[in-house]
């Protein structure tokens, strides 16, 4: 994995086609599409679903800080 290319992102900017930075160190499968859910009429009460490559999903809160790289680049 070429850490250089590692992106610090929040929840609501990951990217289709990257990969989620664990805590760990370890990866996410492939993003294939981000869904952001209003929860409320709340403009900020935003949930962001991720959906990966391998038919699983992860929810964050909005915000939430994370990391991601490329695909081609881990």
């Amino acid at each position: 994995m070429n850490i250089d290319k590692i992106e610090e992102v929040e929840s609501e900017n990951l990217g289709e086609g990257y990969r989620i930075v664990l805590e760990s160190g370890q990866l996410s499968p492939s993003i294939e599409w981000v869904d952001w859910v209003q929860l409320s009429d709340d403009e900020s009460d935003i949930r962001v679903e991720v959906h990966f490559n391998d038919d699983t999903e992860q929810v964050f809160d909005k915000g939430v800080n994370l990391r991601q790289i490329w695909h081609e680049d881990a």
